[in-house]
């Protein structure tokens, strides 16, 4: 079976104002595992808009000159309880650390499909049967 992919990218351009308050943003993106488990990744594999760039790895680390960057995140899919369609939910944690170092973080519910936010778009490509 295929992986599931999820595609994260950011939602600030290069020059949006919001980067003065923030020095850097982060992202740690959550699927269910085998045991019932949440993994977490904060490392994805590196592809520019539209553009594979390969398997080149990165942190989810988002600053001013790195917002045109999309990383995907690939998870071994799981079977949904008593159905034989994958897990389709993930989580988010997302950290935004402010030029003086403070860092907020912030975590999300179950989320299924697309998510968007003030900061982050997620696409997940869910694996076909």
């Amino acid at each position: 079976m295929e992986p599931l992919l999820i595609e994260v990218s950011c939602n600030l351009g290069k020059n949006d104002p919001k980067w003065e308050g923030i020095s850097s943003l982060s992202l740690e993106v959550g699927y269910r595992g085998l045991n019932g488990k949440t993994i977490w990744k904060h490392i994805g594999w590196l592809r520019e808009r539209l553009i594979p760039a390969g398997r080149t790895f990165a942190h989810a680390l988002w600053k001013p000159a790195m917002t045109d960057h999309v990383l995907v995140f690939d998870f071994l899919p799981v079977p949904h309880p008593g159905s034989p369609e994958p897990e389709q939910t993930y989580k988010l944690r997302k950290r935004i650390t402010s030029p003086d170092g403070q860092s907020k973080t912030a975590r999300t519910g179950l989320l299924k499909g697309d998510y968007t936010d003030e900061h982050f778009t997620l696409h997940p490509v869910y694996p076909t049967l």
